[in-house]
Protein backbone atom coordinates (compact mmCIF):
# COMPACT_ATOMS: atom_id res chain seq x y z
CA UNK A 1 0.00 0.00 0.00
CA UNK A 2 1.08 3.45 -1.04
CA UNK A 3 2.19 5.81 2.31
CA UNK A 4 -0.46 8.44 2.71
CA UNK A 5 -2.01 10.09 5.04
CA UNK A 6 -5.62 9.36 3.90
CA UNK A 7 -6.03 5.80 5.21
CA UNK A 8 -10.28 5.75 5.21
CA UNK A 9 -12.81 5.36 2.98
CA UNK A 10 -16.36 5.17 3.19
CA UNK A 11 -19.14 3.35 1.36
CA UNK A 12 -22.72 4.24 0.96
CA UNK A 13 -25.51 1.33 0.55
CA UNK A 14 -28.91 2.85 -1.10
CA UNK A 15 -31.60 -0.40 -0.28
CA UNK A 16 -35.23 -0.10 -0.79
CA UNK A 17 -36.19 1.69 2.47
CA UNK A 18 -33.04 3.34 3.59
CA UNK A 19 -30.08 4.67 3.26
CA UNK A 20 -26.71 3.38 5.12
CA UNK A 21 -22.85 4.69 4.93
CA UNK A 22 -19.89 3.06 6.78
CA UNK A 23 -16.66 4.38 7.33
CA UNK A 24 -13.54 1.80 6.83
CA UNK A 25 -10.16 1.78 8.16
CA UNK A 26 -8.31 0.92 5.10
CA UNK A 27 -5.67 -0.55 5.82
CA UNK A 28 -7.54 -3.41 8.79
CA UNK A 29 -10.72 -2.95 7.45
CA UNK A 30 -12.43 -2.43 10.85
CA UNK A 31 -15.50 -0.38 10.48
CA UNK A 32 -15.62 2.40 12.41
CA UNK A 33 -19.17 4.30 12.27
CA UNK A 34 -22.40 3.88 10.94
CA UNK A 35 -24.80 6.09 9.35
CA UNK A 36 -28.55 5.40 8.37
CA UNK A 37 -31.44 7.56 7.14
CA UNK A 38 -35.18 5.98 5.71
CA UNK A 39 -36.99 7.14 2.69
CA UNK A 40 -40.10 6.29 1.50
CA UNK A 41 -42.06 3.94 -1.30
CA UNK A 42 -45.01 5.73 -2.66
CA UNK A 43 -47.22 2.50 -4.42
CA UNK A 44 -50.44 4.89 -3.66
CA UNK A 45 -49.59 8.00 -5.03
CA UNK A 46 -46.43 10.96 -5.04
CA UNK A 47 -46.44 13.14 -2.02
CA UNK A 48 -47.72 15.43 -4.86
CA UNK A 49 -50.72 13.74 -4.84
CA UNK A 50 -50.66 12.32 -8.04
CA UNK A 51 -52.15 9.00 -8.33
CA UNK A 52 -50.13 6.04 -9.31
CA UNK A 53 -50.88 2.66 -10.98
CA UNK A 54 -51.22 -0.68 -9.96
CA UNK A 55 -48.06 -2.64 -9.17
CA UNK A 56 -46.36 0.92 -9.04
CA UNK A 57 -43.40 1.27 -7.05
CA UNK A 58 -41.54 4.70 -6.47
CA UNK A 59 -39.34 6.79 -4.95
CA UNK A 60 -38.36 10.80 -4.32
CA UNK A 61 -34.81 11.67 -5.89
CA UNK A 62 -34.82 14.62 -3.40
CA UNK A 63 -35.55 12.22 -0.25
CA UNK A 64 -32.46 9.81 -1.57
CA UNK A 65 -30.13 12.54 -1.73
CA UNK A 66 -31.16 14.19 1.58
CA UNK A 67 -30.93 10.18 3.21
CA UNK A 68 -26.84 10.64 1.74
CA UNK A 69 -26.07 13.88 3.27
CA UNK A 70 -27.55 12.57 6.49
CA UNK A 71 -26.30 8.93 6.89
CA UNK A 72 -22.40 9.94 5.69
CA UNK A 73 -22.44 12.82 7.84
CA UNK A 74 -23.72 10.92 10.38
CA UNK A 75 -21.14 8.08 9.48
CA UNK A 76 -18.39 10.48 10.03
CA UNK A 77 -19.87 11.63 13.58
CA UNK A 78 -19.75 7.90 14.96
CA UNK A 79 -16.12 7.17 13.74
CA UNK A 80 -14.13 9.99 15.37
CA UNK A 81 -12.48 10.08 11.40
CA UNK A 82 -11.10 13.41 10.66
CA UNK A 83 -12.78 13.59 6.98
CA UNK A 84 -9.43 15.46 5.62
CA UNK A 85 -8.11 11.66 6.57
CA UNK A 86 -10.50 10.51 3.88
CA UNK A 87 -9.87 8.92 0.63
CA UNK A 88 -12.27 7.89 -1.46
CA UNK A 89 -16.32 6.94 -1.40
CA UNK A 90 -18.51 4.77 -3.21
CA UNK A 91 -21.98 4.20 -3.36
CA UNK A 92 -24.54 0.83 -4.36
CA UNK A 93 -27.65 1.32 -4.89
CA UNK A 94 -31.22 -0.77 -5.94
CA UNK A 95 -30.49 -2.11 -9.43
CA UNK A 96 -33.04 -1.67 -12.20
CA UNK A 97 -34.73 1.30 -10.47
CA UNK A 98 -34.34 3.43 -13.11
CA UNK A 99 -34.59 7.33 -13.05
CA UNK A 100 -34.48 9.56 -15.98
CA UNK A 101 -32.20 12.51 -15.69
CA UNK A 102 -31.14 15.87 -18.04
CA UNK A 103 -28.24 16.94 -19.40
CA UNK A 104 -26.81 18.19 -16.06
CA UNK A 105 -27.81 14.81 -14.29
CA UNK A 106 -30.43 16.40 -12.41
CA UNK A 107 -33.52 14.10 -12.22
CA UNK A 108 -36.41 15.15 -14.31
CA UNK A 109 -38.55 15.59 -11.81
CA UNK A 110 -36.69 18.24 -9.95
CA UNK A 111 -38.49 20.51 -13.10
CA UNK A 112 -42.02 22.21 -12.53
CA UNK A 113 -42.59 20.64 -15.70
CA UNK A 114 -42.72 17.16 -14.66
CA UNK A 115 -43.15 17.36 -10.73
CA UNK A 116 -46.51 15.69 -11.17
CA UNK A 117 -45.47 13.12 -13.54
CA UNK A 118 -44.55 10.03 -12.33
CA UNK A 119 -42.59 8.56 -15.58
CA UNK A 120 -39.79 11.17 -13.98
CA UNK A 121 -39.60 9.73 -10.45
CA UNK A 122 -37.08 6.99 -9.54
CA UNK A 123 -39.09 3.78 -10.54
CA UNK A 124 -38.08 1.00 -8.35
CA UNK A 125 -37.11 -2.62 -9.16
CA UNK A 126 -40.50 -3.61 -7.78
CA UNK A 127 -42.65 -1.45 -9.86
CA UNK A 128 -43.95 -3.59 -12.44
CA UNK A 129 -46.25 -1.34 -14.60
CA UNK A 130 -44.32 -2.01 -17.48
CA UNK A 131 -44.73 -6.24 -17.97
CA UNK A 132 -46.49 -5.52 -21.17
CA UNK A 133 -43.82 -4.07 -23.06
CA UNK A 134 -41.31 -6.32 -21.36
CA UNK A 135 -43.24 -8.87 -23.17
CA UNK A 136 -43.40 -7.22 -26.05
CA UNK A 137 -39.80 -6.64 -26.45
CA UNK A 138 -38.98 -10.34 -25.03
CA UNK A 139 -40.98 -11.51 -28.02
CA UNK A 140 -39.50 -9.56 -30.90
CA UNK A 141 -36.21 -9.88 -29.73
CA UNK A 142 -36.84 -13.89 -29.72
CA UNK A 143 -38.38 -13.47 -33.67
CA UNK A 144 -34.64 -11.64 -34.51
CA UNK A 145 -32.49 -14.18 -32.13
CA UNK A 146 -30.87 -10.65 -31.44
CA UNK A 147 -27.68 -11.55 -29.27
CA UNK A 148 -28.42 -9.62 -26.25
CA UNK A 149 -30.81 -11.80 -25.15
CA UNK A 150 -28.15 -14.22 -23.74
CA UNK A 151 -27.37 -12.06 -21.24
CA UNK A 152 -31.17 -11.91 -19.98
CA UNK A 153 -31.96 -16.32 -20.03
CA UNK A 154 -33.84 -14.91 -22.89
CA UNK A 155 -36.44 -13.26 -21.03
CA UNK A 156 -36.33 -9.57 -20.58
CA UNK A 157 -37.58 -7.97 -16.71
CA UNK A 158 -40.33 -5.63 -16.66
CA UNK A 159 -37.87 -4.47 -13.87
CA UNK A 160 -35.53 -3.24 -16.17
CA UNK A 161 -34.54 0.01 -18.11
CA UNK A 162 -35.64 -0.68 -21.50
CA UNK A 163 -39.54 -1.79 -20.82
CA UNK A 164 -39.59 1.23 -18.48
CA UNK A 165 -37.72 3.39 -21.09
CA UNK A 166 -40.73 2.18 -23.78
CA UNK A 167 -43.59 2.77 -21.21
CA UNK A 168 -42.40 6.71 -20.62
CA UNK A 169 -42.31 6.79 -24.69
CA UNK A 170 -46.63 5.81 -24.90
CA UNK A 171 -47.54 7.25 -21.71
CA UNK A 172 -45.70 10.60 -21.90
CA UNK A 173 -43.87 10.72 -25.46
CA UNK A 174 -42.84 14.84 -24.07
CA UNK A 175 -40.90 13.25 -21.01
CA UNK A 176 -39.32 10.26 -22.97
CA UNK A 177 -38.09 13.17 -25.57
CA UNK A 178 -36.72 15.81 -22.96
CA UNK A 179 -35.02 13.32 -20.99
CA UNK A 180 -30.94 13.10 -21.82
CA UNK A 181 -30.15 10.50 -19.95
CA UNK A 182 -31.74 7.04 -18.45
CA UNK A 183 -29.55 5.91 -15.59
CA UNK A 184 -29.78 2.50 -13.03
CA UNK A 185 -29.78 4.51 -9.32
CA UNK A 186 -25.49 3.69 -8.75
CA UNK A 187 -25.00 4.72 -11.67
CA UNK A 188 -27.13 8.76 -11.06
CA UNK A 189 -25.65 8.80 -7.37
CA UNK A 190 -21.88 8.59 -9.30
CA UNK A 191 -22.95 11.47 -11.38
CA UNK A 192 -23.99 13.50 -9.22
CA UNK A 193 -21.12 13.31 -7.11
CA UNK A 194 -18.86 13.82 -9.55
CA UNK A 195 -20.03 15.66 -12.14
CA UNK A 196 -19.14 13.15 -14.86
CA UNK A 197 -21.53 10.87 -16.23
CA UNK A 198 -20.26 6.94 -15.96
CA UNK A 199 -21.68 3.49 -16.42
CA UNK A 200 -21.21 0.59 -14.19
CA UNK A 201 -20.18 -2.47 -15.61
CA UNK A 202 -22.60 -4.54 -13.32
CA UNK A 203 -25.56 -2.72 -14.39
CA UNK A 204 -24.53 -2.56 -17.95
CA UNK A 205 -24.08 -6.30 -17.97
CA UNK A 206 -26.22 -7.72 -15.12
CA UNK A 207 -29.18 -5.44 -16.10
CA UNK A 208 -29.09 -3.57 -19.74
CA UNK A 209 -28.01 -7.00 -20.80
CA UNK A 210 -24.74 -6.28 -21.96
CA UNK A 211 -22.70 -10.07 -22.20
CA UNK A 212 -19.20 -8.10 -22.39
CA UNK A 213 -20.27 -5.67 -19.64
CA UNK A 214 -20.31 -2.96 -22.36
CA UNK A 215 -21.48 -3.26 -25.83
CA UNK A 216 -25.53 -2.58 -25.85
CA UNK A 217 -28.12 -3.98 -27.95
CA UNK A 218 -28.35 -3.40 -31.73
CA UNK A 219 -30.42 -0.02 -31.63
CA UNK A 220 -31.74 -0.61 -34.75
CA UNK A 221 -33.38 -3.25 -32.68
CA UNK A 222 -35.30 -0.69 -31.12
CA UNK A 223 -35.77 1.61 -33.54
CA UNK A 224 -38.18 -1.27 -35.28
CA UNK A 225 -40.01 -1.69 -31.70
CA UNK A 226 -40.41 2.75 -32.36
CA UNK A 227 -38.92 5.18 -34.16
CA UNK A 228 -38.07 7.66 -31.07
CA UNK A 229 -36.16 4.24 -29.40
CA UNK A 230 -33.36 4.99 -32.05
CA UNK A 231 -32.30 7.08 -29.35
CA UNK A 232 -31.64 4.52 -26.58
CA UNK A 233 -27.52 4.14 -27.11
CA UNK A 234 -27.65 8.15 -26.80
CA UNK A 235 -29.65 7.91 -23.74
CA UNK A 236 -27.32 5.28 -22.36
CA UNK A 237 -24.43 7.08 -23.17
CA UNK A 238 -21.50 7.27 -20.53
CA UNK A 239 -17.97 5.37 -20.47
CA UNK A 240 -18.56 1.94 -18.68
CA UNK A 241 -16.21 0.86 -15.50
CA UNK A 242 -15.89 -1.45 -13.55
CA UNK A 243 -16.43 -2.23 -9.43
CA UNK A 244 -13.08 -0.61 -8.09
CA UNK A 245 -12.34 1.45 -10.79
CA UNK A 246 -12.21 5.64 -10.37
CA UNK A 247 -14.99 7.27 -11.51
CA UNK A 248 -14.00 10.47 -10.66
CA UNK A 249 -13.41 13.37 -8.09
CA UNK A 250 -15.80 14.88 -5.91
CA UNK A 251 -16.92 17.69 -6.60
CA UNK A 252 -16.72 20.85 -4.50
CA UNK A 253 -20.84 21.23 -3.66
CA UNK A 254 -21.29 17.70 -2.32
CA UNK A 255 -18.01 17.95 -0.65
CA UNK A 256 -19.72 20.53 1.14
CA UNK A 257 -22.75 19.16 1.57
CA UNK A 258 -21.32 15.84 3.32
CA UNK A 259 -18.15 17.25 5.27
CA UNK A 260 -15.54 15.47 3.06
CA UNK A 261 -12.63 16.92 1.33
CA UNK A 262 -12.81 18.55 -2.66
CA UNK A 263 -11.43 16.24 -5.08
CA UNK A 264 -11.28 12.67 -2.95
CA UNK A 265 -11.47 9.48 -5.12
CA UNK A 266 -15.08 8.33 -5.98
CA UNK A 267 -15.17 4.77 -6.85
CA UNK A 268 -17.56 3.20 -9.71
CA UNK A 269 -21.07 2.18 -8.51
CA UNK A 270 -22.59 -0.73 -8.22
CA UNK A 271 -25.36 -3.22 -7.25
CA UNK A 272 -26.51 -3.38 -4.03
CA UNK A 273 -27.23 -7.09 -3.44
CA UNK A 274 -23.81 -7.95 -4.80
CA UNK A 275 -21.58 -5.93 -3.97
CA UNK A 276 -21.50 -8.16 -0.76
CA UNK A 277 -19.51 -10.02 -2.32
CA UNK A 278 -16.22 -7.77 -2.48
CA UNK A 279 -17.20 -7.38 1.29
CA UNK A 280 -17.12 -11.31 2.07
CA UNK A 281 -13.92 -12.04 -0.32
CA UNK A 282 -15.90 -13.65 -2.99
CA UNK A 283 -13.67 -13.75 -6.00
CA UNK A 284 -12.64 -17.46 -6.80
CA UNK A 285 -14.70 -19.11 -9.64
CA UNK A 286 -17.35 -20.90 -7.95
CA UNK A 287 -17.65 -18.48 -5.04
CA UNK A 288 -21.33 -17.97 -4.43
CA UNK A 289 -23.34 -15.06 -2.27
CA UNK A 290 -27.02 -15.48 -1.31
CA UNK A 291 -28.56 -12.17 -0.27
CA UNK A 292 -31.77 -12.35 2.65
CA UNK A 293 -34.14 -9.09 2.00
CA UNK A 294 -36.54 -7.26 0.88
CA UNK A 295 -35.80 -10.09 -2.34
CA UNK A 296 -33.39 -12.52 -2.68
CA UNK A 297 -30.29 -12.59 -4.71
CA UNK A 298 -28.01 -15.64 -5.56
CA UNK A 299 -24.81 -14.47 -6.90
CA UNK A 300 -22.00 -16.62 -8.75
CA UNK A 301 -18.79 -15.82 -9.93
CA UNK A 302 -16.93 -18.13 -12.48
CA UNK A 303 -14.08 -18.51 -14.96
CA UNK A 304 -16.32 -20.28 -17.77
CA UNK A 305 -19.23 -19.11 -19.35
CA UNK A 306 -22.24 -20.91 -19.90
CA UNK A 307 -24.99 -19.21 -20.70
CA UNK A 308 -28.33 -20.00 -18.54
CA UNK A 309 -31.82 -19.51 -19.85
CA UNK A 310 -33.87 -17.38 -17.42
CA UNK A 311 -31.36 -16.04 -15.18
CA UNK A 312 -31.91 -12.22 -14.47
CA UNK A 313 -28.44 -11.24 -15.75
CA UNK A 314 -25.02 -13.10 -17.11
CA UNK A 315 -22.13 -11.36 -18.25
CA UNK A 316 -17.89 -10.80 -17.88
CA UNK A 317 -16.84 -8.00 -15.26
CA UNK A 318 -20.28 -7.93 -14.20
CA UNK A 319 -19.62 -9.03 -10.78
CA UNK A 320 -15.68 -9.22 -10.21
CA UNK A 321 -13.39 -7.78 -12.81
CA UNK A 322 -12.06 -11.14 -14.89
CA UNK A 323 -14.56 -13.54 -14.10
CA UNK A 324 -18.23 -14.28 -15.73
CA UNK A 325 -20.99 -12.99 -12.99
CA UNK A 326 -24.13 -14.72 -13.14
CA UNK A 327 -27.51 -13.13 -11.02
CA UNK A 328 -30.09 -14.85 -9.61
CA UNK A 329 -33.22 -13.01 -8.25
CA UNK A 330 -36.46 -13.54 -6.30
CA UNK A 331 -38.52 -10.58 -6.51
CA UNK A 332 -39.99 -11.19 -3.03
CA UNK A 333 -38.37 -12.23 0.17
CA UNK A 334 -38.43 -10.24 3.19
CA UNK A 335 -41.29 -8.15 1.27
CA UNK A 336 -43.52 -11.38 1.83
CA UNK A 337 -42.76 -12.16 5.00
CA UNK A 338 -43.26 -8.55 5.76
CA UNK A 339 -46.99 -8.87 3.66
CA UNK A 340 -47.66 -11.49 5.93
CA UNK A 341 -46.66 -9.84 9.12
CA UNK A 342 -48.77 -7.02 8.30
CA UNK A 343 -52.23 -8.46 7.44
CA UNK A 344 -52.93 -11.73 8.60
CA UNK A 345 -51.21 -11.86 12.28
CA UNK A 346 -53.99 -11.45 15.01
CA UNK A 347 -52.89 -9.12 17.64
CA UNK A 348 -52.37 -11.65 20.37
CA UNK A 349 -49.04 -12.71 18.92
CA UNK A 350 -48.19 -8.36 18.69
CA UNK A 351 -48.71 -8.94 22.19
CA UNK A 352 -46.59 -11.85 22.70
CA UNK A 353 -43.71 -10.40 20.76
CA UNK A 354 -43.70 -7.20 22.70
CA UNK A 355 -43.70 -9.17 26.08
CA UNK A 356 -40.86 -10.97 25.38
CA UNK A 357 -38.86 -7.92 23.77
CA UNK A 358 -39.00 -9.50 20.44
CA UNK A 359 -40.44 -9.09 17.31
CA UNK A 360 -43.24 -10.73 15.79
CA UNK A 361 -40.98 -12.09 13.10
CA UNK A 362 -39.07 -13.51 15.77
CA UNK A 363 -41.64 -14.45 17.61
CA UNK A 364 -43.38 -16.43 14.68
CA UNK A 365 -40.33 -18.22 13.59
CA UNK A 366 -39.35 -19.84 17.20
CA UNK A 367 -42.84 -20.82 16.90
CA UNK A 368 -42.71 -21.59 13.53
CA UNK A 369 -39.49 -23.51 13.97
CA UNK A 370 -40.18 -25.55 17.58
CA UNK A 371 -41.84 -28.53 15.22
CA UNK A 372 -40.28 -30.89 13.52
CA UNK A 373 -40.83 -30.99 9.39
CA UNK A 374 -43.79 -32.93 8.14
CA UNK A 375 -44.56 -34.37 4.96
CA UNK A 376 -48.27 -32.92 5.19
CA UNK A 377 -46.71 -29.45 6.26
CA UNK A 378 -47.75 -26.66 4.86
CA UNK A 379 -46.30 -25.65 1.47
CA UNK A 380 -46.37 -22.16 -0.24
CA UNK A 381 -44.97 -20.62 -3.57
CA UNK A 382 -43.29 -17.62 -2.96
CA UNK A 383 -44.10 -15.79 -6.33
CA UNK A 384 -45.87 -13.28 -4.05
CA UNK A 385 -44.29 -10.44 -6.02
CA UNK A 386 -44.02 -12.20 -9.58
CA UNK A 387 -41.53 -14.73 -10.47
CA UNK A 388 -38.10 -13.15 -11.56
CA UNK A 389 -36.01 -16.25 -12.33
CA UNK A 390 -36.53 -19.85 -14.38
CA UNK A 391 -40.01 -19.03 -15.03
CA UNK A 392 -40.00 -15.07 -15.81
CA UNK A 393 -43.32 -13.80 -15.24
CA UNK A 394 -44.04 -11.08 -13.24
CA UNK A 395 -47.65 -11.73 -13.02
CA UNK A 396 -47.18 -14.97 -11.72
CA UNK A 397 -49.29 -14.91 -7.83
CA UNK A 398 -48.16 -17.00 -4.71
CA UNK A 399 -50.01 -19.82 -3.31
CA UNK A 400 -50.49 -22.00 -0.23
CA UNK A 401 -51.50 -25.68 0.00
CA UNK A 402 -52.31 -27.46 2.51
CA UNK A 403 -54.24 -25.09 5.13
CA UNK A 404 -56.66 -26.44 7.53
CA UNK A 405 -58.66 -25.11 10.54
CA UNK A 406 -56.13 -25.78 12.63
CA UNK A 407 -53.73 -24.29 10.82
CA UNK A 408 -51.93 -21.37 13.36
CA UNK A 409 -50.46 -17.94 12.04
CA UNK A 410 -47.11 -19.61 12.51
CA UNK A 411 -47.55 -22.50 10.52
CA UNK A 412 -48.19 -20.47 7.54
CA UNK A 413 -44.86 -18.23 8.55
CA UNK A 414 -42.38 -21.12 8.42
CA UNK A 415 -44.26 -22.13 4.96
CA UNK A 416 -42.90 -18.90 3.51
CA UNK A 417 -39.41 -18.90 4.87
CA UNK A 418 -39.07 -22.49 3.13
CA UNK A 419 -41.11 -21.63 0.30
CA UNK A 420 -38.09 -18.62 -0.04
CA UNK A 421 -35.60 -21.22 0.52
CA UNK A 422 -37.02 -23.78 -2.09
CA UNK A 423 -37.24 -21.20 -4.52
CA UNK A 424 -33.59 -20.16 -3.78
CA UNK A 425 -32.41 -24.32 -3.61
CA UNK A 426 -34.45 -24.30 -7.26
CA UNK A 427 -31.95 -21.11 -8.52
CA UNK A 428 -29.18 -23.19 -7.49
CA UNK A 429 -30.04 -26.20 -9.22
CA UNK A 430 -30.82 -24.45 -12.47
CA UNK A 431 -27.38 -22.90 -12.83
CA UNK A 432 -25.90 -25.53 -12.64
CA UNK A 433 -27.70 -27.75 -14.45
CA UNK A 434 -26.48 -24.90 -16.71
CA UNK A 435 -23.14 -25.89 -16.10
CA UNK A 436 -22.74 -23.11 -13.50
CA UNK A 437 -20.62 -25.19 -10.87
CA UNK A 438 -21.06 -23.82 -6.58
CA UNK A 439 -18.23 -24.39 -4.12
CA UNK A 440 -19.35 -22.69 -1.16
CA UNK A 441 -22.08 -20.09 -0.55
CA UNK A 442 -21.93 -17.61 2.06
CA UNK A 443 -24.90 -15.29 3.22
CA UNK A 444 -25.36 -11.80 3.76
CA UNK A 445 -28.64 -9.14 4.08
CA UNK A 446 -30.21 -7.69 7.72
CA UNK A 447 -32.66 -10.84 7.42
CA UNK A 448 -29.85 -13.70 7.41
CA UNK A 449 -27.80 -11.99 10.47
CA UNK A 450 -31.68 -11.61 12.34
CA UNK A 451 -32.84 -14.59 12.25
CA UNK A 452 -30.42 -18.16 12.42
CA UNK A 453 -33.79 -20.21 12.54
CA UNK A 454 -34.54 -19.39 8.75
CA UNK A 455 -30.99 -19.31 7.79
CA UNK A 456 -30.51 -23.09 9.21
CA UNK A 457 -33.96 -23.91 7.49
CA UNK A 458 -32.32 -22.24 4.29
CA UNK A 459 -29.31 -24.24 5.18
CA UNK A 460 -31.13 -28.09 5.69
CA UNK A 461 -33.25 -27.60 2.40
CA UNK A 462 -30.29 -26.52 0.18
CA UNK A 463 -28.38 -29.31 1.75
CA UNK A 464 -25.03 -27.14 2.07
CA UNK A 465 -23.06 -24.85 4.43
CA UNK A 466 -23.96 -21.35 5.01
CA UNK A 467 -21.51 -18.93 6.18
CA UNK A 468 -22.86 -15.62 7.37
CA UNK A 469 -21.22 -12.82 7.46
CA UNK A 470 -21.18 -10.85 10.56
CA UNK A 471 -20.55 -7.10 8.91
CA UNK A 472 -23.50 -5.22 10.32
CA UNK A 473 -23.54 -4.16 6.80
CA UNK A 474 -21.78 -6.06 4.16
CA UNK A 475 -23.12 -3.94 0.92
CA UNK A 476 -21.80 -0.38 2.58
CA UNK A 477 -18.63 -2.21 3.70
CA UNK A 478 -17.64 -3.26 0.20
CA UNK A 479 -18.55 -0.32 -1.50
CA UNK A 480 -16.28 1.28 0.78
CA UNK A 481 -13.39 -1.38 -0.27
CA UNK A 482 -14.38 -0.29 -3.61
CA UNK A 483 -13.84 2.95 -2.83
CA UNK A 484 -10.22 1.71 -1.77
CA UNK A 485 -9.24 0.28 -4.55
CA UNK A 486 -10.68 3.47 -6.76
CA UNK A 487 -8.63 5.83 -4.55
CA UNK A 488 -5.30 4.21 -5.02
CA UNK A 489 -4.64 2.62 -1.63
CA UNK A 490 -4.57 -1.04 -3.33
CA UNK A 491 -2.91 -1.98 -6.61
CA UNK A 492 -6.12 -3.82 -7.66
CA UNK A 493 -9.79 -4.81 -6.40
CA UNK A 494 -8.42 -8.15 -6.19
CA UNK A 495 -5.81 -6.87 -3.57
CA UNK A 496 -8.10 -4.68 -1.37
CA UNK A 497 -10.20 -7.30 -0.55
CA UNK A 498 -7.54 -9.83 0.17
CA UNK A 499 -7.11 -7.41 2.91
CA UNK A 500 -10.07 -5.86 3.60
CA UNK A 501 -12.41 -8.48 3.14
CA UNK A 502 -14.59 -10.53 6.04
CA UNK A 503 -12.60 -13.06 7.44
CA UNK A 504 -14.95 -14.44 10.52
CA UNK A 505 -18.32 -15.71 9.70
CA UNK A 506 -21.08 -17.74 11.52
CA UNK A 507 -21.28 -21.31 10.42
CA UNK A 508 -24.44 -23.35 9.61
CA UNK A 509 -24.27 -27.03 8.94
CA UNK A 510 -27.03 -28.69 7.19
CA UNK A 511 -28.99 -31.22 8.86
CA UNK A 512 -29.05 -33.75 6.53
CA UNK A 513 -32.28 -35.35 8.46
CA UNK A 514 -34.15 -32.56 7.66
CA UNK A 515 -32.78 -32.07 4.72
CA UNK A 516 -34.44 -35.85 3.24
CA UNK A 517 -37.79 -34.60 5.49
CA UNK A 518 -38.11 -31.83 2.86
CA UNK A 519 -37.71 -33.72 0.07
CA UNK A 520 -41.70 -34.47 -0.31
CA UNK A 521 -42.51 -30.90 0.62
CA UNK A 522 -39.73 -29.63 -2.21
CA UNK A 523 -41.46 -32.01 -4.42
CA UNK A 524 -45.09 -30.48 -3.99
CA UNK A 525 -43.35 -27.02 -3.99
CA UNK A 526 -42.27 -27.84 -8.06
CA UNK A 527 -45.78 -29.12 -8.60
CA UNK A 528 -47.00 -25.83 -7.53
CA UNK A 529 -44.89 -24.15 -9.26
CA UNK A 530 -45.38 -26.03 -12.71
CA UNK A 531 -49.21 -26.10 -12.04
CA UNK A 532 -49.16 -22.22 -11.38
CA UNK A 533 -46.94 -21.12 -14.20
CA UNK A 534 -49.78 -22.33 -16.87
CA UNK A 535 -51.33 -19.34 -18.64
CA UNK A 536 -55.27 -20.08 -19.12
Amino acid sequence: MAKTLKRFTIGVDFGTLSCRALVLDAHTGEALGMGECGYHVYDQSLPCGAKLPERAALADPAEYLQALTAAVRGALAQSGVDAQEVAGIAIDATSMSVIPCDENGQPMCFQDKWKNEPQAYIRLWKSYTATREAEEIGAAARAEDQPFLTACGGYPSSEGIYPKMLETLRTCPELYEATSAYLDLNEFFTWQLTGALTRSTGSLGLKNYCPDGNTLPDAQFFARLHPALASTPDKLRGKALPWGACAGTLTSAWADRLGLPTGIFVGTGAIDGPISMVALGLHHSGDAMLTIGTSGVLSVVSDEWHPVSGICGQARDSLIPGLYGYDFCQSGVGDMFSWFVNNCVPARYEKEAAAQGVSVHTLLSRLGFAQPVRENDIVALDWWNGSRCVIVDQTLTGALSGLTLASTPEQIYRALIEAAAFGTRTLLEHGEACGVKVNRICACGGIAGKNPLLVQCYADILGRELAVSTLPNSAAAGAAITAAAAAGLYPSLQDAMAQLSQKQFIHYQPNMENHARYAPLYARYQQMRAFYAQKP
